[in-house]
């Protein structure tokens, strides 16, 4: 059934006599035909459209241009990206919510890269259109390998000029495709990407910038290993001199948007970003989303007022240490998140590092009286198979493997790079973190478990009483 916007731009259009009544009813019984048949919900202004009851120019006229019209200018065809001189357009490879992408190659260089488009419809808006070239401008400034390079930007034509963006084309998926195609990620995989992810944030952050808008959708993993942030369209400055100031619209995707985002505060700073980080974990490693709702405000008003599905995060599906990674980037208060985007790599890097550490390897262990490898007791190496299988949960990586993962989780070597697990490029090297410089938290590591063998902060040896015999005197 048509919605009140609806209604109201068909009855415009039979007032400026644009279309007769009876055609505007023939499209209103259309729609509820496909609607109750098909399942298929079609806007009236699109139906008219493929009737040929109105034409684009009439349908983009109405009320003088000032409505959004689903199915009106939000499409660029490869015919109208070719007036782009400069590229050769091979092919439509997506659609956003401000732009369709192509996969082109620069006529001069010969180099194939990705052109996106703005939609015809933004160019009513500045601050669309502001947003766009910043957005080009930044991804041509950035020098990351975690984000996609940009390289031209500008104006095609001057009737109905094209905005557009050419940048580096990633030839793998997206994180969305791949959990629509693979379901939840294992902890290795998900921690891997995150991490990743995060050091292109500290390379945003570091330049002062905050992206606003991360989620698995745009968040790619290249065939040659890369994690790379995409999507700099709400890219903006940080700004600490808005604090206690609020904008007109809210910024992101309402599934993973933190609460400073939701309320609409203009000082948003990475720790918003750190937020929708947490969040896009959440949903790799749950498989589904930290919250929804029947709308959009109900959503946002869950960012803001409710915690985290406890029993989604303590219902065996995922490790202590994940749980606190995850409650602490998402929690409420933005003071008592990772403070940097760098933090979040180094106390991930550095739990994780201490978690490996404390397992307690017997066939390692000449010491032990009971000296015998896992591999020749089958009910042993059974057990461990299925619990580090059927879980999931985090498994430390092997000293041999590589820095880098291609998507379907086998490592990928690089000349010359180091083969000591978690090793980084460029973008990614750890720094370290000055003591003073740690920030409080109500949340608590994941806690040593009783029995365990740690590290004595201490170079002196403990001399252990000698073990006691049958029969000898119980004096003490």
């Amino acid at each position: 059934m048509a919605n009140k916007q609806e209604m109201l731009l068909m009855a415009l259009a039979v007032k400026q006599g644009l279309i007769q009544k009876e055609q505007a009813q023939q499209c209103m019984d259309l729609q509820a035909a496909l609607k109750e048949q098909k399942g298929v919900d079609l806007p009236l202004v699109q139906i008219a459209l493929k009737k040929k009851f109105l034409t684009p120019e009439q349908a983009d006229n109405l009320a003088g241009g000032g409505m959004d019209i689903p199915g009106v200018g939000d499409h660029v065809t490869v015919q109208e990206a070719n007036r782009i001189s400069i590229f050769e357009v091979h092919k439509e490879i997506g659609q956003g919510g401000m732009a369709t992408v192509f996969l082109v190659s620069h006529k001069q260089t010969g180099r194939k890269c990705a052109l996106k488009v703005l939609f015809p419809k933004h160019l009513k808006n500045a601050k669309f259109v502001e947003r766009f070239v910043r957005e080009g401008k930044l991804l041509k400034e950035f020098e990351c390998e975690s984000i996609a390079k940009g390289f031209e930007y500008g104006k095609a034509g001057k009737e109905n000029p094209l905005y557009f963006m050419s940048m580096e084309f990633i030839d793998g998926p997206s994180i969305q495709d791949l959990l629509d195609r693979d379901g939840p990620f294992d902890e290795q995989k998900a921690i891997y990407v995150i991490t990743e992810a995060a050091r292109a944030l500290a390379y945003m952050q570091e330049r002062g910038v905050v992206h606003r808008d991360v989620k698995p959708d745009n968040i790619m993993w290249s065939k040659d290993g890369r994690v790379m942030l995409v999507d700099l369209g709400f890219a903006a400055p940080i700004r600490k001199d808005l604090a206690g100031q609020y904008e007109d619209e809210t910024c992101g995707t309402v599934q993973y948007i933190s609460p400073e985002q939701a309320k609409g505060m203009a000082d948003l700073d990475i720790r918003a970003d750190i937020y929708s980080l947490g969040a896009t974990l959440y949903h790799m490693v749950v498989g589904e989303l930290p919250f929804s709702g029947k709308d959009s405000m109900e959503v946002m008003a869950k960012q803001v007022m409710e915690g985290l599905n406890q029993h989604s995060l303590k219902g065996g599906k995922i490790s202590v240490h994940m749980h606190y990674f995850i409650e602490k980037m998402m929690s409420k208060e933005r003071d008592f998140r990772y403070q940097t985007a760098r933090e979040v790599v180094d106390d991930i890097t550095e739990v994780l590092e201490g978690a490996a550490d404390l397992q307690y390897k017997p066939d390692a262990d000449t010491s032990s009286p009971f000296h015998f490898s896992l591999s020749s007791d089958p009910h042993s190496s059974q057990r461990i198979t299925k619990v580090g299988h059927s879980t999931g949960k985090f498994q430390p990586i092997s000293g041999q493997s590589s820095g880098r993962m291609k998507p379907d989780g086998s490592s990928v070597k690089l000349p010359g790079q180091s083969t000591r697990s978690g090793s980084s490029h460029s973008t990614g090297i750890r720094k370290p973190v000055p003591a003073g410089n740690k920030t409080t938290s109500s949340l608590r590591k994941p806690p040593i478990k009783p029995g365990t063998s740690v590290r004595m902060p201490t170079s002196k040896s403990v001399k252990l009483p000698s073990p006691k015999k049958p029969g000898d005197s119980q004096r003490s």
